[in-house]
C-alpha cells in the first residue's frame, strides 16, 4: 500500500476518490487531442463496452487499487498497451501530460507520489509495448 502523511492512511485516502476521478477525465480529455497520444486513441476507436465512461471507471479502479483504496480491478495493463504501435516517443509524451494533470488538479505531495508511480510503471508498459512490434 502506497502511504503519503502518516502510516494509518492510504495515498487514496489523500488523493480522494473525486479527485482521482477528475484527474483521470482531466487527463485522457488532454491525451485524446494530443498531436502525438490522440492518432493512438483513434486507432483504438471507441472504447467496448460502455465507451469512455467504462474506460474512466476501469482505470479508475487501477489506480485506486495502487494507492491502496478499494478496488475490484483485476486487469492487466502490460498487455492492454501491446499492439498499439506505441514506443519512448509516446510514453515521455504521457508521462509529460500526466505530471501536467497532476500538478493541475493535486497538492504537490500526492501529485509527486502518482508521478513517482506512473515512472516506475513505464519499462512494464513499454516492454509489453515494444514485444509486440516484434512479432
Amino acid at each position: 500500500m502506497t502511504h503519503v502523511h502518516d502510516s494509518d492512511s492510504s495515498l487514496f485516502d489523500h488523493v480522494t476518490e473525486q479527485r482521482l476521478r477528475r484527474v483521470l477525465w482531466a487527463f485522457y480529455a488532454r491525451a485524446t487531442q494530443d498531436e502525438q497520444l490522440g492518432p493512438v486513441f483513434e486507432q483504438i476507436g471507441p472504447f467496448p463496452r460502455g465507451g469512455w465512461p467504462v474506460h474512466i471507471a476501469r482505470l479508475e479502479g487501477f489506480w485506486r487499487a495502487v494507492t491502496g483504496g478499494p478496488s475490484a480491478y483485476r486487469g492487466q495493463p502490460g498487455p492492454a498497451h501491446s499492439g498499439l504501435g506505441i514506443g519512448p516517443a509516446h510514453f515521455d509524451r504521457w508521462l509529460t501530460l500526466w505530471e501536467e494533470t497532476l500538478r493541475e488538479e493535486l497538492p504537490a505531495t500526492e501529485a509527486d507520489v502518482l508521478l513517482r508511480l506512473a515512472r516506475r510503471m513505464r519499462p512494464n508498459l513499454e516492454r509489453f509495448a515494444r514485444a509486440s512490434k516484434d512479432i
